[in-house]
């Protein structure tokens, strides 16, 4: 078998989020323990509330924060009322407890030994809340927010604090508070209430309150995407130019996997997989109208469901809460108001940085995810003409817009403008590894963080620049786009100094990251595995990748069945190609490349898939082909959401995608 079948304000609000739930049993190495007030809330807790009283209906979303949605997150458990949401605000996204006047949420807790309370305390005005107090508002209008504590039969208050209603404008407004409490000694058993009290026609919110053991020091989990990445552009993959001294010597600090497989050449399926651990066919996002499903398990749902704190940067457009990627994470945060600006990846950082001051002594798991190396290559001065030299003809290129949109990818280009071009895509990489990855190691050595986290450089896909007849990413499966860089630094220093020459997939990242932490999963349930049995010495032959795309250009088919399919089996790598619709090739500006159905490549031999021997491997393409057809019809498919969003859509816009 080819697979396995087991088939401003917004910078405050970024401080708090947090995570939740006792430690899996099933692995007691794991040293994350963190309450979820979210999480542990569920009907018997929730003394009084104007849903109760009948006072707002819950089957009526106009009695919510508009941007708000029930949270699906894995571990939130039951939703009594429609209380635990998700909410988006400008860059933001995050977990919110909704506590209109008079709201009073109840716990029966253990306090830690060195136990710390942190939580954000919120009221919005908008649309919806204006139809619930029509007319002048007092001035004085407002809520007083309450944490009583309840030990030995006595009770006290451990916060109170009031905030005002904010002014009222055509957009939302939002008068926000962090907050963090230092928990008295170790109690075995307390009580805990979450009040509000105050002006009913207010939406009051409580940001994600949590208790944890500010005392424990687990293992964290970093995972850092560099959207569009080739691995052969790195010198640690070999290439001669030194584009990435900071990730080369993480590399020598870590693994370096040498052959590691992207499930797809573009950023949305390709980030589905890498944080679902599912292949394309099963989670079925293929074309940017879809999301991932709120039924399938993230990488942070795990993680959630084990104590640590998940949150998120990244560079939005394809990896935004509008496709689904909030899911399980307690904040999802977007770095970069500009999507074109030049230094996108330090701006990464800085949010980057920012978080790890307010949340170090948690166990935490951060994503971190930048456009900085996608088109248009134009980074910051002296990068832009690192690798070009100051008189090239090209100080900076869009592929799109520079070959005429999305029509002009097979547009032909001299070499020596071909070679300007890849000067200035491999400034970016220099950039990007001093902008965003070495100060992020340095950052985590400084903190005393670096030797107890688990540090993942990896990217979507990589990027094609006219080897096999066509520039950019997405429609094409070969090595220029499929292999990526992967790169695990282990805590403790475990592993270190390795290179692994075999085929691995990027599916195989998130079982890796789980069982290193400890977090229990069923193996049965996931397309990839992990990679401690390759590192044990227990696994040495290739694992066998499928990548598929249907062309998000020429929208292959009603049914989204890929376009072209790629798998390897015995050292071969087969691609299947359906024919381009003829109304597609009428308006392309320059012809692809001859269209063959079949193609296969010796990987070993011929490792830039240059040569193509599927006649000479007749019954093994035949048996493969027959394989992934039968593969195909019998996936157990997830499904998808659709998505619709005028925001994403100027983002998309912005990186070429949409004209």
């Amino acid at each position: 078998m080819i697979l396995r079948r087991r088939t401003a304000v917004y910078a405050a609000v970024l401080l708090f989020f947090a995570c939740f739930l006792p430690a899996c049993r099933q692995h007691p190495k794991s040293q994350t323990r963190l309450f979820r007030f979210i999480d542990g809330l569920d009907p018997r807790g929730v003394i009084d509330s104007p849903f109760l009283k009948g006072e707002r209906k819950t089957s009526d979303e106009t009695v919510y924060p508009i941007s708000s949605t029930p949270a699906t997150d894995a571990s939130t458990g039951e939703n009594p009322l429609g209380l635990k949401r998700k909410l988006s605000i400008g860059p933001t996204s995050f977990n919110l407890l909704f506590a209109p006047a008079r709201s009073e949420y109840d716990y029966n807790v253990e306090l830690p030994q060195n136990g710390v309370m942190e939580f954000g305390i919120g009221i919005i005005r908008d649309r919806n809340s204006e139809t619930l107090g029509p007319g002048k508002r007092d001035d004085q209008a407002g809520v007083d927010f309450s944490v009583l504590l309840e030990t030995g039969g006595r009770k006290k208050a451990l916060f109170q604090k009031r905030l005002k209603l904010p002014p009222q404008r055509e957009s939302r407004t939002l008068n926000f508070s962090q907050e963090r409490i230092v928990l008295p000694a170790h109690s075995p058993k307390a009580r805990i209430t979450l009040l509000t009290a105050g002006s009913k026609d207010c939406f009051a919110f409580w940001a994600n309150p949590i208790l944890y053991d500010r005392g424990r020091k687990p293992a964290n989990v970093i995972l850092v995407s560099l959207d569009t990445l080739r691995a052969d552009h790195l010198k640690t993959y070999g290439y001669d130019r030194e584009t990435s001294p900071a990730i080369d010597s993480l590399g020598r600090d870590g693994t370096v996997f040498l052959n590691a497989y992207a499930p797809a050449p573009w950023t949305l399926p390709s980030h589905v997989s890498l944080l679902t651990s599912l292949n394309d066919v099963r989670h079925q996002v293929y074309l940017r109208e879809q999301s991932l499903g709120p039924d399938l398990k993230t990488l942070a749902d795990f993680l959630r469901s084990n104590g640590y704190y998940c949150a998120a940067v990244t560079g939005g457009a394809f990896v935004s809460p509008s496709f689904g990627f909030a899911k399980g994470f307690d904040s999802f945060d977007i770095a970069g108001a500009e999507m074109k600006a030049p230094d996108v990846a330090a701006q990464c950082f800085q949010s980057v940085d920012r978080w790890l001051d307010a949340n170090a002594d948690k166990g935490f798991f951060l994503f971190v995810h930048t456009y900085q190396l996608h088109s248009p290559y134009h980074s910051p001065p002296p990068y832009n003409t690192k690798f070009t030299g100051e008189n090239a003809a090209r100080s900076s290129f869009d592929v799109l817009e520079d070959l005429g949109g999305p029509m002009g990818v097979f547009k032909p280009l001299s070499e020596a403008d071909r070679m300007n071009i890849i000067g200035l895509y491999d400034g970016e990489i220099r950039y990007t590894d001093e902008s965003l990855i070495k100060p992020l190691v340095e950052k985590l050595v400084h903190m005393d963080l670096y030797d107890r986290t688990m540090l993942i450089v990896t990217s979507d896909h990589g990027e094609q620049f006219y080897e096999h007849g066509s520039w950019n990413h997405g429609n094409f499966l070969y090595g220029d786009v499929l292999k990526v860089p992967l790169i695990i630094k282990f805590p403790g220093g475990k592993f270190r100094g390795r290179n692994v020459p075999s085929i691995v997939r990027l599916i195989d990242v998130m079982p890796t990251v789980l069982q290193e932490m400890g977090t229990a999963f069923a193996e049965s349930d996931l397309d990839g595995r992990s990679l401690l049995p390759v590192l044990e010495g227990k696994e040495k032959t290739d694992r066998e990748f499928l990548s598929d795309v249907a062309d998000m250009w020429i929208r292959a088919s009603s049914s989204d069945e890929p376009q072209r399919i790629a798998l390897n089996s015995q050292g071969l790598k087969v691609i299947l190609n359906r024919e381009y619709p003829k109304d597609y090739l009428a308006g392309l500006f320059a012809p692809p490349p001859p269209f063959q159905s079949v193609e296969a490549y010796d990987l070993s031999r011929d490792p830039l898939e240059k040569n193509n021997i599927a006649s000479e491997k007749a019954d093994l393409v035949r048996s493969l082909t027959a394989q992934v057809l039968d593969l195909y019809r019998n996936a157990k498919r997830m499904g998808t959401a659709r998505t619709k969003s005028k925001e994403i859509e100027d983002q998309l816009r912005a990186l070429g995608y949409i004209k």
